[in-house]
């Protein structure tokens, strides 16, 4: 459906496009136009002592009709509006009056002046006018019909004239017009028209291939920012909607989602009464891949957890999974713990994922023993669980790359450093204020730069206390 939509939004797109163009051309030309005039004007002003009254007369009366058409089409435009048939008419008129004046030259002293007279040169600015409309049809129309009304003006002249075939002398010198010299002016036009015609095809072919471009990359863009939404529609409906309940356990997690949506993931699994599972992953790469490759690694982990498989062997098996089933650029870093507060203590196997802190009673220590992240290799090496002490009053605090890779303005990131010494100076507030009162700092370390990636943080406290 989307790939025969695509086509038809483009060409529609690019037919709209041509025409405003077609409107801003109108009147860009008309601007020109008078422009045009105004040097038109000054030339005339310059030659007036050279020529008779009555070419004199010719020129200004000609001069003021042409102002007072371009005002016109001025007033025209704003007031009622562009018509498609509007740059064929002004385009003729344009050629229209500059034969009308060479044709009133014929009247004044002697007829071959309106072949000869340097006003000629004059169409070919009018048709280069064309140009502005990006249009080959309008550019060979507006050509051919100058071409005509020079032939009609040549037949006209050569009644009232002497006519010679190849002498150039007397084509400027002399009353007789030579038919050599005009039938090279007829060919100098013919070539010029051709070659204005190909500038106007060239300028709509690549009018055309800039909308297109313009329109592709605006759907690509609409397309990709559909996926980040439904990527974040699934991610949203993978976070745990609640905790499992133990006393004196208190179980937080949370993901701001970054400018582009990933594959960031926590959970906790009840496992027993007294114990419970924590993940905390990060799947490489963004979008909907990602964050389907996630909720996959949720619904394996969950199975898993429900067939009571041990930590190393869900580990083993989520790395068999994730390496037959992904393509090889496709990882998983994952933290995952199981928390047992009857011992106090945890068992956990951090597979190349930011080191989680563990703040304890005397120290706050970095969990980084662990695995290569999962699937990439068909097997992980040094595969096993370590332990760790987990008395009342501790704090366990894991987060995704997005927290501690945040970066400042000077490409510092915020770090594990950072974390520590925001857990030693908040270790007492709740769970839910110590998340958002870290989150906000992480993202004011960035100074107002956008979230590249997901803040995902997830933390386990037992005190027995608040939550």
């Amino acid at each position: 459906m989307n790939a025969d939509k695509a086509p038809k939004s483009i060409a529609e797109a690019v037919n709209q496009a041509l025409s405003r163009n077609e409107v801003e051309a109108e009147r860009l030309a008309n601007r020109v136009r008078l422009l045009f005039l105004c040097g038109i004007a000054a030339l005339a002003m310059f030659n007036a002592p050279a020529v008779t009254a009555a070419s004199n007369l010719y020129n200004f009366t000609a001069l003021v009709a042409a102002f007072l058409y371009g005002l016109a089409l001025f007033a025209w435009l704003k007031t009622r509006g562009y018509h498609p048939a509007l740059k064929y008419v002004t385009s003729l008129v344009d050629i229209t009056a500059l034969y009308a004046v060479l044709l009133l030259y014929t009247r004044d002293s002697l007829a071959p002046v309106g072949l000869k007279s340097p006003l000629f040169y004059v169409v070919y600015p009018l048709i280069a006018l064309t140009l502005f409309r990006c249009h080959p049809r309008l550019t060979a129309v507006a050509g051919g019909y100058a071409l005509a009304l020079y032939g009609g003006l040549f037949a006209y002249v050569t009644v009232r004239a002497t006519l010679v075939w190849g002498d150039y002398t007397k084509e400027l010198f002399d009353s007789s017009v030579a038919v050599v010299p005009q039938m090279t002016k007829a060919l100098i036009l013919i070539a010029y028209v051709l070659v204005i015609s190909y500038l106007a095809r060239y300028g709509r072919a690549l009018l055309h291939r800039l909308v297109r471009d313009e329109v592709a990359a605006r759907i690509a863009n609409e397309t990709m920012e559909r996926e980040l939404e439904l990527a974040a529609q699934v991610q949203a409906q993978l976070h745990p909607s609640q905790y499992p309940s133990m006393e004196g356990l208190r179980l937080h997690g949370t993901i701001i989602e970054g400018r582009f949506v990933g594959g960031d993931y926590y959970d906790f699994i009840a496992l027993s009464p007294h114990s419970v599972l924590m993940l905390v992953g990060d799947v490489s790469g963004k979008g909907v891949p990602a964050a389907l490759i996630m909720s996959g690694v949720r619904a394996f982990a969950r199975l898993s957890a429900s067939l009571n498989a041990g930590l190393e062997d869900l580990i083993f098996r989520l790395n068999q999974m994730l390496y037959e089933s992904t393509p090889a650029t496709s990882y998983l870093t994952l933290f995952a713990a199981e928390i047992d507060i009857a011992a106090g203590a945890i068992r956990y196997i951090n597979a190349g994922h930011p080191p989680p802190l563990l703040d304890t009673t005397d120290s706050v220590r970095a969990l980084g023993c662990g695995t290569p992240p999962l699937g990439l290799f068909s097997t992980l090496p040094g595969l096993r669980a370590h332990c760790e002490p987990f008395p009342r009053g501790s704090l366990l605090v894991a987060c995704t790359d997005g927290v501690s890779e945040r970066s400042n303005p000077a490409g510092e990131f915020y770090g594990l450093a950072s974390l520590q010494s925001f857990i030693e100076r908040n270790r007492v507030l709740d769970s839910a204020d110590f998340a958002g009162l870290l989150l906000k700092e992480v993202r004011e370390f960035g100074a107002g730069a956008p979230l590249e990636d997901d803040l995902t943080l997830a933390m386990a406290r037992f005190d027995g206390g608040r939550g």
